[in-house]
This record gives structure tokens, sequence and C-alpha cells, in this order.
């Protein structure tokens, strides 16, 4: 008997590995998570190209923060470029005005964290943070 429900426990924990979604999967289900991503996306370059600290910055607060697979980061980057180009960020930031404002605060963290990642804070990702906190009503 206890083979039979180590056994079912074994195929439970199969189904669940089968059934997960991947992280292009959440954020395409997810319009607020998306729009998060493409606000994340939209700072790494506010400050006219990506360095690593920023790429690792961006990979963190997936992994970490958004409960997303980090290793799926590439994936997640090529979804955004592909179905997030034509959105803006005052768009993205529409999306996630109704938020709680705890949450709301979570974004603006994570945006923040981005900004500094690669040790400086320039006017463009200023304006974008700003911008973006204005448009959530934090401002």
């Amino acid at each position: 008997m206890s083979e039979t429900s180590g056994f079912g426990k074994m195929v439970s924990k199969l189904g669940a590995l089968i059934s997960e979604k991947s992280a292009v999967e959440k954020v395409a289900d997810n319009p607020e998570l998306m729009a998060e991503l493409l606000l994340l996306v939209r700072m790494s370059f506010a400050d006219g190209s990506v360095n690593a600290p920023e790429a690792a910055a961006f990979t963190s607060i997936l992994g970490r923060e958004l409960d997303l697979d980090a290793d799926e980061a590439g994936e997640v980057l090529r979804f955004i470029d592909e179905f997030g180009y034509e959105t803006s960020s005052a768009q993205a930031a529409e999306v996630l005005a109704d938020l709680s404002d705890e949450r709301k605060r979570e974004v603006m963290a994570h945006l923040a964290q981005m900004a500094r990642a690669d040790g400086s804070v320039t006017e463009a990702e200023k304006i974008l943070f700003h911008a973006t906190a204005k448009r959530l009503g934090l401002e």
C-alpha cells in the first residue's frame, strides 16, 4: 500500500510538472505582468543601452520577485519584443493603474532597482520613473 501511495505521489508530481506553464505562458496570460515587464525592459533601455548589471537585475527580478523561471529570461524578452513593441510606456502603466497601492509600490521598486542596476541613474530613467509613478497615482 505504501508503494501505491508513493507511486501516486510521483505521478502527481509528474503531472504538475507537465501541466506547469512556462514563464512566457504566464506572461501571456497576465496583462499586468506583461505591462510590468515591458516597463522594466523600457527602463533598461532608457539610458540607450543594456549592460550586464541591468540584464542581471532583470533576471533577478524575474525569478526572485515575480516568481518566473529566470532561466527563461531570453524567451520572455523575445515574447515582449514580439508582442509588446507597439505598447507605449504610458499604455503599460495604464494597465497597472487598478493594482493595489502595495503592488504599485512593488512595481516602482522594481523599476528603481533596474534604473540603479548599472550604478547611475540617467535623466531618461528619472523621467520614465516619475511618469510611471504619476500614471499609477503615486506622485
